[in-house]
């Protein structure tokens, strides 16, 4: 049977379109640059390439921030050192040396560090510091990736009176290790003594290991307070995981005859001034709650 004409264009239109789809699916995307890499870090903040001028100065104009071509002319080594150290972010990956953009930090075992560092922060901002604790909802031992980090925000300027922040990891690499949930506890009590906002959310082990290695860019979101826009599995609370001992051991490995469990409950009472975040009454009360947990494991 004869094929018609207009059977045979609409063959020819659907073999273009399939090969259309098809070279734009193979296309290989275009190489990053660090001037795109230096675009793209401000907008990840918030900042349009319209805006960096105002908001980040150092005689770059509107013209020189319209594309990565145009910025490329006139970016210098200076210019990317100083932009790498207002977002607080590793120098390589603008330099495309590495794609790290973070080098978070880590207090293990080293909570009066960790308070050092806090009142540098604090110092820097009129605002309260506001935090987000990301934990893994897998606790799974055979999964090695259970990291969690704590993301603070930290004020660093303004466009058209929105904040503009740059974001602190610090870095926890085994949260269901009773060490490590001991020094998260003090370290999380040591910010709201310090009149921080900390929130905590559950994501998906594989989800947020890359955040918490410092390997994504955060997401600006214009109606959000999440810096990496991750997908939450639920919610974490802050002041029961310092002061309650059933939320403190929650996903804790509990080890051979619950040697985890124990060790967890005895670094928290030997760091017993350092976990306070009421009333000196109020705290004497969870101290003696988690003695009676102790006592309920020996």
């Amino acid at each position: 049977m004869a094929i018609g004409i207009g059977e045979l264009l609409s063959g020819f239109q659907f073999a273009e379109k399939i090969a259309h789809y098809v070279k734009k699916f193979l296309k290989q995307p275009e190489p990053e640059t660090p001037a795109s890499r230096f675009l793209a870090l401000f907008d990840a903040h918030g900042v349009k390439p319209s805006q960096i001028p105002d908001f980040f100065g150092h005689g770059l104009s509107i013209a020189d921030c319209h594309s990565a071509e145009s910025l490329t002319k006139v970016l210098t080594s200076d210019l990317m050192e100083k932009a790498a150290q207002f977002f607080g972010i590793n120098r390589d990956w603008l330099d495309c040396a590495s794609d790290v953009v973070y080098e978070p930090h880590s207090f293990y075992k080293n909570p009066q560090g960790f308070d050092v560092y806090l009142k540098s922060l604090a110092l820097e901002s009129h605002l309260p510091l506001r935090a987000t604790l990301y934990m893994p909802t897998s606790n799974n031992l055979f999964y090695p990736d259970d990291s969690g980090v704590l993301v603070i925000s930290v004020p660093v300027g303004e466009v058209n009176q929105r904040t503009i922040y740059r974001f602190e990891l610090v870095h926890y690499s085994c949260v269901c290790y009773w060490h490590c949930r001991g020094y998260l506890a003090a370290n999380l009590a040591s910010m709201l003594r310090n009149y921080a906002i900390v929130y905590g959310s559950y994501v998906a082990a594989k989800v947020l290991e890359p955040v918490a290695q410092g390997q994504r860019l955060p997401v600006y979101d214009y109606g959000s307070q999440d810096a990496f826009r991750l997908k939450v599995r639920g919610r974490v609370s802050i002041e029961e995981l310092i002061s309650n001992p059933e939320k403190y051991l929650e996903g804790v490995d509990p080890e051979t005859d619950k040697f985890g469990h124990r060790e967890a409950i005895d670094l928290w009472l030997s760091m017993a001034d350092q976990m306070r975040t009421r009333s000196h009454t109020e705290h004497s009360r969870i101290v003696l709650k988690f003695e009676e947990a102790l006592k309920s494991l020996t």
